[in-house]
């Protein structure tokens, strides 16, 4: 078929330099612009970008949109995008040429696959990709990482149950899921084709082929179909352990309800398979001498790590301080020492300011310390992560301690980030009362990941009842370098929580909130959370205003969380720490709340 465009014609800012072939709906260019510098141009006659709603798609993985348009070619309307050139392999290619992968060499490049891939799931509405192959994931070589891109999008769509608003007949039916034959794409379609790719990179060729040598793509259905139901034990003579073997087999399913459910679910089991088998002492490798080198600068496609269950660093959204009932100092102090610096990098090196590695907030509970954390992370517009105990549990030996890496090793290529430690003695507690090696060596890891970790663009938050529950090597300078007391709010405080929680409700105009807050004494903020809630509910069950009478009531017949003896414990509990950390030469921690 001949070329719609010639050699050195233009469109938009760029030259076409050279044509490169022709599919069921589109033509391949290679473009290039005034600096010589080339790009891949795809030529359509429909404007598909009204069915690919993530041609423009903000992921390392998927090479970087940078135009589309319409183009009238000879009275006839055309519509193009260009994406930056990747100079990349098709593993299709290297298998041609001989090459195989051992499990880990592979494993490694399908975490990346399923990474770019979950992020068109995550799409709103959701978006698959539909042809997965050897053909369509290029690999490459950058600064010393493997790297992969992901082409092929002339097939992406929403989910589909019924005729394919695209072309099939130039699918490779090999990589196809059955149900994809009876007009069914969707996520687990996506996974069988990504196992059929894993599969095709530890054995050479694609599964359940008779003739290897020739492979032709266009395989009918129908035989298709027998060669796979005849296939029995396809895992079993290739290498692989129980483990690896388990994962193969669910991601090749032909059962649909038996496959895969989630991309997610497969990164799961494959991280779960690497921990394990490191634990072992397997080492994990590629042979970048495998892989070409790039020439092309891809500006959003910097190499990210996607042995990760999922991104969980985000940027938190809400009113920030203006929900915090008093703690003035400690808010001040979380602006002056942590936010202005952490936002304003050059005044930071032009001042060498340096922000604290870390804060531990301790005190009676309910008084607000998580929620203060949660308030600093939408006051500063950081990104911040939320960690409890259970996040970073694991069945496998040194498991946790992986994830307790895998965990900071985020926050720093997302930094500046905030990770906030809920109940933190679940995490690192005292190592003298602890007498198991693997525990201990979650500490350890827990402190080292710690140390200095300001320089690396991370703060860190504990959140704790008792600081004498913890190991006492995490509030040594260079780890958390501050220890405040979260104390029960005071009068003000009280005041400021009943209108934060009274506002925007249907109230009556003479509520005192003065007289709430002098029968407060003693409560902590979720217990005035409580109170403003439980009087809304039996207000709005007689369908009237919440008054001054119904909130009095519930004061009445709430008591406070904290005891009074509970109270006077934990001042004593205050004093011998600070009394402790004077003595340990550190600088005196705790805000009083006026």
């Amino acid at each position: 078929m001949n070329a719609t465009l010639d050699i050195g014609s233009t469109v938009g800012d760029f030259y076409v330099e050279y044509y490169i072939k022709t599919s069921s709906d589109s033509e391949s260019y290679i473009v290039t612009d005034s600096e010589r510098n080339r790009a891949l141009m795809k030529l359509y006659t429909d404007k598909v970008w009204d069915t690919l709603p993530s041609c423009n798609m903000n992921h390392h993985s998927f090479a970087k949109m940078i135009d589309s348009d319409s183009i009238t070619i000879d009275g006839k309307e055309y519509y193009y995008i260009i994406r930056d050139y990747v100079d990349g392999n098709r593993i299709s290619d290297l298998i041609d040429e001989g090459t195989t992968y051992d499990w880990d060499e592979a494993s490694e490049i399908i975490m990346k696959v399923l990474s770019a891939v979950d992020y068109l799931h995550g799409q709103t509405p959701k978006v698959f990709h539909n042809d997965i192959t050897a053909r369509n994931v290029l690999v490459y070589e950058e600064d010393g990482k493997t790297k992969i891109c992901v082409i092929g999008l002339g097939h992406i769509s929403g989910r589909v149950m019924g005729k394919a608003p695209f072309c099939t007949t130039d699918l490779n039916n090999w990589y196809r899921a059955p149900e994809t034959f009876k007009g069914i794409y969707n996520e687990r379609s996506d996974i069988f084709s990504i196992g059929v790719l894993l599969y095709t990179m530890l054995v050479g060729h694609e599964p359940w082929l008779v003739d290897i040598d020739n492979p032709d793509p266009r395989v009918k259905p129908d035989i298709l179909k027998s060669l796979r139901n005849l296939a029995t034990n396809l895992t079993d003579d290739i290498g692989l352990t129980d483990d690896q073997k388990q994962i193969l087999d669910k991601m090749l399913e032909l059962d649909y309800d038996k496959r895969y459910q989630s991309v997610r679910e497969v990164c799961t089991d494959l991280i779960a398979e690497r921990v394990n088998a490191e634990s072992k002492g397997v080492q994990l490798h590629i042979d970048t001498k495998k892989l070409p080198k790039k020439h092309n600068n891809l500006s959003d496609c910097e190499y990210e790590e996607v042995t990760k269950k999922e991104k969980t660093v985000k940027q938190s959204k809400g009113q920030g301080f203006a929900d915090v009932a008093g703690m003035e100092d400690v808010k001040q102090m979380l602006f002056k020492e942590v936010m202005f610096v952490m936002q304003n990098p050059d005044k930071a090196e032009k001042y060498r300011l340096k922000t604290p590695n870390g804060v531990l907030f301790y005190g009676p509970p309910g008084c607000g310390k998580t929620f203060i954390a949660q308030k600093f992370a939408e006051e500063s517009k950081l990104n911040f992560k939320m960690v409890k105990a259970s996040d970073l549990g694991s069945i496998y030996i040194h498991g946790t301690q992986g994830k307790i890496a895998e965990l900071f090793e985020e926050a720093e290529e997302d930094a500046p980030t905030v990770i906030c430690f809920d109940e933190l003695d679940g995490m690192v507690p005292d190592r003298s009362t602890i007498h198991s090696e693997n525990a201990s060596g979650e500490v350890n890891e827990f402190l080292s990941q710690l140390n200095n970790c300001a320089e690396r663009g991370i703060f860190v938050i504990g959140t704790i009842n008792r600081p004498e529950k913890i190991d006492s090597a995490i509030l040594r300078t260079g780890r958390l370098d501050k220890a405040v007391y979260i104390s029960l709010p005071d009068y003000e405080a009280r005041k400021q929580l009943f209108k934060i929680h009274l506002e925007g409700r249907f109230n009556e105009d003479s509520i005192d909130i003065d007289h709430l807050a002098r029968q407060t004494e003693g409560y902590v903020a979720s217990d005035i959370s409580y109170i403003v809630n439980e009087a809304a509910i039996e207000s709005a069950m007689a369908d009237v205003p919440i008054s001054q009478g119904c909130l009095l009531a519930e004061i009445s017949r709430t008591s406070p969380s904290v005891t009074q003896d509970d109270a006077a414990d934990y001042a004593r509990m205050r004093a011998k720490f600070e009394q402790r950390s004077v003595g340990n030469q550190r600088r005196k921690v705790g805000f009083m709340q006026n």
